[in-house]
C-alpha cells in the first residue's frame, strides 16, 4: 500500500528534475521495452541463437486518477500545451491547445516490492500523448493519460511523497454538461477524450532513446453522452451540421473546473429497444474555424498559483 506517482515539469527537454506534485491514483501502467536484436545468422554446429544485442528502448505507460481539486495545474498544462494564469487566491487558470516542443515532465513511479520495499522508476522526457475525463453516476469523476519518455532509471531515490491538505475529488454530482447551451439534464454519463498525434517513436541511428516527441498530426477532441432521448432537439442539429458549443464543468463550491468546446454533433438515431424511456448516445466532434482555443479550453479556478 506505499505506492505513488509523483511528476515535475522539466526546464531542459530529458533532463531529469526531482519530482515534487503527487497525486493520488488507481493505477500506474509502465512499459519498457529494452528493442533486443536478435541475430539470425546460421553458425557452423549451432542449433541456438547468439545473445542478443540492445536495441531501439521504448517507454509509456499511463495513469489513472480520481479528478483532484487542486495539484493538478501542473498536468493539466502537458495536457493541452497553452497556460495564462491570473487573479491571486483563487488563481484562475486557462488552458489552451498549444506547442509541445521543450515541454516535457520528469515521472517517477514506486511500485511496492513483496518485501516491502518501493522501488522507484524515474522516467525522463515524458509527454502526455491522449488522455480522457469522464463523469458517470455513482461515480467519483476520472482522468486518465498516456504518455510516453525519452528514457528511464531504477538508481534515483525515491522522493517523499506529500499531498496536498485540502486534496479532494470531484463528484459526479458536483459535474454538468450543457450542449448548444442548453443543459443535458438527463445525462448519466460524459466522457471526453484527447489525442494530441504526438510522435513518439523518433528512433535515429546511432542512439538507443528517441529523439524528443513532436507534434505530426491534428488533435482529434471527442465528446461522448450518455442520456434518455428526450427530444429531437440534438438528434437535428447531426444533419444540420451545426457548430455547437458543449460545456463539461466541475463546480465543488470552492474550486471548479470549466472545460468548453465547439464541434458538431455527430452518431447514431436512437433505437426502439423497450417499452420505456429510450437511450440516446450523443456524440461531439471538436473543431473551429476561429481558433483552437474556441475548439477547446479548459480554465482551472484553485488554490494553485502556478501551473509551471
Amino acid at each position: 500500500m506505499a505506492g505513488q506517482v509523483g511528476w515535475k515539469s522539466e526546464t531542459t527537454y530529458g533532463t531529469p528534475v526531482t519530482v515534487d506534485t503527487f497525486m493520488p491514483v488507481l493505477g500506474a501502467d509502465l512499459s519498457i521495452d529494452e528493442g533486443y536484436l536478435r541475430s539470425a545468422a546460421i553458425r557452423a554446429g549451432r542449433r541456438t541463437r547468439s545473445p542478443g544485442r540492445l536495441g531501439a528502448k521504448t517507454i509509456g505507460g499511463s495513469v489513472s486518477m480520481e479528478l483532484p481539486n487542486t495539484s493538478i495545474a501542473t498536468l493539466f498544462k502537458h495536457l493541452l500545451g497553452g497556460v495564462g494564469t491570473t487573479g491571486a487566491g483563487p488563481y484562475v487558470h486557462t488552458f489552451t491547445p498549444g506547442a509541445h516542443a521543450a515541454k516535457s515532465l520528469s515521472l517517477q513511479v514506486g511500485i511496492e516490492d513483496s518485501g516491502g520495499v518501493v522501488r522507484p522508476f524515474s522516467l525522463s522526457g515524458a509527454k502526455v500523448g491522449g488522455w480522457s475525463l469522464a463523469c458517470t453516476v455513482g461515480q467519483l469523476a476520472q482522468l486518465s493519460f498516456d504518455y510516453s519518455a525519452r528514457d528511464y532509471t531504477t538508481a534515483t531515490a525515491l522522493a517523499s511523497a506529500s499531498y496536498a491538505a485540502d486534496l479532494l475529488p470531484f463528484t459526479f454530482i458536483e459535474g454538468a454538461i450543457t450542449v448548444d447551451g442548453d443543459a443535458v439534464a438527463s445525462a448519466r454519463s460524459a466522457t471526453l477524450t484527447v489525442a494530441k498525434g504526438l510522435k513518439d517513436d523518433r528512433h535515429v541511428i546511432g542512439s538507443r532513446l528517441i529523439r524528443e516527441q513532436r507534434e505530426q498530426d491534428h488533435f482529434e477532441i471527442t465528446t461522448e453522452v450518455t442520456a434518455d432521448f428526450d427530444n429531437l432537439d440534438l438528434f437535428d442539429l447531426i444533419a444540420a451540421g451545426t457548430q455547437v458549443a458543449s460545456v463539461l464543468e466541475f463546480d465543488n463550491g470552492s474550486e471548479t473546473i470549466v472545460i468548453t468546446t465547439h464541434g458538431q454533433i455527430v452518431g447514431d438515431a436512437p433505437s426502439l429497444t423497450n417499452p420505456g424511456i429510450e437511450e440516446q448516445t450523443i456524440r461531439l466532434d471538436h473543431s473551429s474555424n476561429t481558433s483552437d482555443a474556441d475548439t477547446i479550453s479548459i480554465v482551472l479556478t484553485n488554490d494553485e498559483a502556478s501551473a509551471a
